[in-house]
């Protein structure tokens, strides 16, 4: 009876909060800790979607039409600026007020629900991140780096143990039958192995799970081409550093590299380049 009588109970809550306009969200990302964490689930009521400035709101981004929960910090007539309590500045993008989906009405830690099967909101950062990535390509070899997606951070936008960085890449490879600085048969992205020794000291450097996939430019089905630790790698075995690999002539592909922290909070603290380089092998 009690098992009968719980059900019901979360059948009406459901049927309430639907009617009342409340939506029930999984939030990804730190952004907005340590009011709102990574996993935490959220409510948004549809009736508070003011967007006074101090509010949190959901919002649907226009360039991508992903849901987005941030705090305004600026309101002029028809839109919104936003911004994540931890990140040190506003999004990129203002929001017009037809893209204000509801404010917040309450927030449930994580782990007090379970696993529940509800949609997604993204708390992202939009600051500078203390894990960087460079890449130098060989004359011939282009690499096009696109801003980082951080996941897991802390209130001033550095990483946390467990948090991650991933970058979107267009890698083209050197053209068929160039000579000099191009020539071979392969370009390689690799860990580049006369730059990183220069900080491979340090804690954090060594301390990098990176992963790497590629596809098609333009397709569907991603390869992973590597998965590989910083605190394994030698100058001396290249396969300890390598990352993807393109035959010279191929068509560019689309490619995804993740790095993940894996060191302490101390280490965590210390800002890095990671230098990467593209080129023959």
């Amino acid at each position: 009876m009690l098992t009968r009588c719980a059900l019901f109970c979360a059948f009406a809550a459901v049927l309430f909060v639907q009617a009342a306009g409340v939506r029930i969200l999984a939030v990804s990302g730190n952004s907005m800790a340590p009011l709102i964490r990574n996993g935490d689930v959220v409510l948004i009521a549809r009736a508070w979607s003011g967007g006074n400035v101090g509010d949190i709101v959901l919002v649907q981004r226009p360039s991508d039409g992903e849901l987005l929960l941030h705090r305004v910090i600026g309101r002029d007539r028809g839109w919104r600026t936003t911004k994540g309590d931890a990140s040190s500045s506003p999004d990129n993008e203002r929001i017009p007020e037809t893209k204000l989906l509801g404010g917040l009405a309450l927030v449930i830690p994580t782990g007090l629900l379970g696993s529940l099967p509800i949609g997604g909101v993204s708390a992202q950062f939009t600051d500078a991140r203390t894990t960087g990535l460079v890449i130098a390509s060989a004359p011939g070899a282009r690499a096009q780096i696109e801003a980082p997606l951080l996941l897991g951070g802390d209130a001033a936008g550095q990483l946390l143990p467990g948090g991650s960085a991933t970058w979107n890449l267009t890698l083209d490879p050197c053209p068929l039958g160039l000579a000099g600085d191009c020539a071979g048969s392969t370009s390689t992205l690799r860990i580049d192995p006369t730059r990183f020794p220069e900080i491979a000291a340090s804690g954090i450097a060594r301390s990098l799970r990176i992963s790497t996939r590629c596809r098609a430019l333009g397709g569907s089905s991603w390869s992973t081409t590597a998965d590989l630790f910083t605190s394994a790698w030698s100058a001396a075995n290249p396969l300890t550093g390598r990352l993807a690999s393109l035959a010279h002539g191929s068509p560019p592909q689309e490619c995804q590299v993740s790095v993940t922290l894996l060191g302490s909070l101390a280490a965590a603290s210390s800002a890095m380049q990671l230098p990467l380089r593209w080129g023959p092998e």
